[in-house]
């Protein structure tokens, strides 16, 4: 299994790189987006344009899926430097969620009915949404799962389930890198080709 992840993680950091590549020689022209709310209030104290698409990309639910379209369609960064600062941005919260935050819940949980109430909502809506996966497949289950970008397959929900089902921190990080890699990877070229896409698929 280790063997395996290794391999799709290398597989994963070469494509990302030739998708860099790539790109950067056909970025699309005069595609814009707007920019979230939380960007705007960024910027307004004081925040430069990497600096903004590093905290989206840490936020949950929005994570590197709104990141990268925000740096590469609203601040026209170069791909691969829109890439690199989205993936470090989602992975800045998986190590605190599984060695800090997890644990943390988990204590304050036995302790008081609010905390025992959050966590354990928190825990079964990660359990509902990817603990089969993860149970049968282990890491590359979580890699899978971290990989599909949707609202709630991300490196939080991910992060979660590697707590709950108590996967070792190392193993669990390396799963959850090549499954943001993997969602960094899709979201850019949805990015970068789809609207293109979009139109040919009305125009046929």
């Amino acid at each position: 299994m280790t063997r395996r992840l290794a391999g799709a993680l290398t597989m994963l950091i070469l494509l990302a790189g030739l998708l860099a590549l790539a790109a950067n020689a056909a970025e699309p022209e005069g595609a814009t987006t707007e920019l979230p709310t939380i960007g705007k209030w960024l910027e307004d104290h004081g925040l430069g344009p990497r600096a903004v698409v590093l905290v989206i990309a840490m936020l949950p639910i929005i994570e590197l899926r709104g990141a990268l379209p925000v740096a590469i369609l609203y601040y026209k960064m170069p791909v691969l430097e829109a890439f690199i600062f989205s993936v470090v941005g989602n992975l800045i919260p998986i190590i605190p969620i599984i060695l800090i935050i997890g644990p943390l819940g988990e204590f304050l949980a036995g302790r008081y009915q609010f905390w025992h109430r959050l966590f354990h909502w928190m825990t079964e809506r990660a359990k509902r949404k990817g603990a089969d996966l993860v149970e049968k497949y282990e890491a590359l289950g979580l890699s899978i799962f971290v990989g599909i970008p949707l609202p709630v397959t991300g490196a939080w929900t991910g992060s979660l389930l590697a707590f709950i089902l108590r996967m070792g921190a190392r193993r669990a990080f390396l799963a959850l890198l090549a499954g943001v890699l993997a969602a960094g990877v899709i979201v850019t070229l949805v990015t970068l080709f789809g609207r293109e896409s979009f139109r040919f698929l009305i125009k046929a």
